[in-house]
């Protein structure tokens, strides 16, 4: 029972730590995706403006040839890189007369901006929406609106960056969480077992009364030697 009782204070201890361990990774995981969701539109307003450039003076509607022109005159890998992001899972080109007719669902509101709630942004596991959907309106030279631009990044690669990146200090973090829980334990530590512990008193008593005893017989012994002594003389 003894045993049993300091496993689960140990484990229950092991587990506050590893929940305050997850809450600040949770805090890392969140400063990642903020900033993804930051570059992730900054990378899909670039690719607006080329896909602006491109279908002003191209009367093709192929997303597939504007994708290949964009791949060609940047590079998508090296813009993935430049922007700090994943590389994009998709890269979707919407045209306007298309959005108006229903004929494609961009995801969009009657403004051609992102609609949040659209089920089609969506794509919930793990708890957590896994994408982040970034759109971005291009225009006719600057004025009339052509269509849009939309791009989806994974979430998930952010939960190893955010592990690799940050592995040491939650290594760290559980030791010495550890390494205060023991020295507090140390400090708590009882040296003596309970007053109300009557074995404890009675051989605590016992003790002391030999003691006195052994004292009383060395003083009597004494006195007697004293007296033989001076009997003699």
């Amino acid at each position: 029972m003894y045993y049993l009782r300091r496993f689960i204070i140990i484990l229950v201890i092991q587990l506050l730590i590893l929940s305050f361990i997850s809450t600040i990774f949770i805090f890392n995981f969140n400063l990642e995706r903020e900033s993804l969701k930051i570059q992730s539109k900054q990378f899909t307003e670039l690719v607006a403006k080329q896909a602006g450039i491109f279908f002003s003076n191209d009367k093709s509607r192929s997303s597939k040839d504007f994708l290949a022109f964009l791949d060609s005159k940047i590079g998508i890998d090296e813009l993935s890189s430049a922007f700090t992001i994943t590389k994009p899972d998709i890269i979707s080109v919407y045209f306007v007369d298309d959005i108006i007719s229903g004929k494609v669902n961009a995801g969009v509101d009657e403004n051609f901006q992102k609609n949040d709630k659209s089920e089609i942004n969506q794509d919930k596991r793990f708890f957590f929406n896994n994408k982040y959907v970034a759109i971005k309106p291009f225009y006719k030279n600057n004025d009339e609106t052509i269509g849009v631009v939309r791009v989806e990044v994974d979430n998930i690669p952010l939960v190893l960056r955010t592990l690799s990146t940050n592995a040491v200090f939650y290594l760290l973090l559980f030791l010495i969480l550890n390494n205060q829980a023991f020295l507090f334990y140390l400090w708590t530590k009882k040296k003596r077992p309970p007053v109300d512990d009557s074995s404890y008193i009675k051989e605590g008593s016992i003790g002391s009364i030999k003691i006195m005893q052994k004292i009383i017989n060395q003083i009597i012994e004494d006195h007697k030697n004293d007296s033989n002594t001076n009997d003699k003389k």
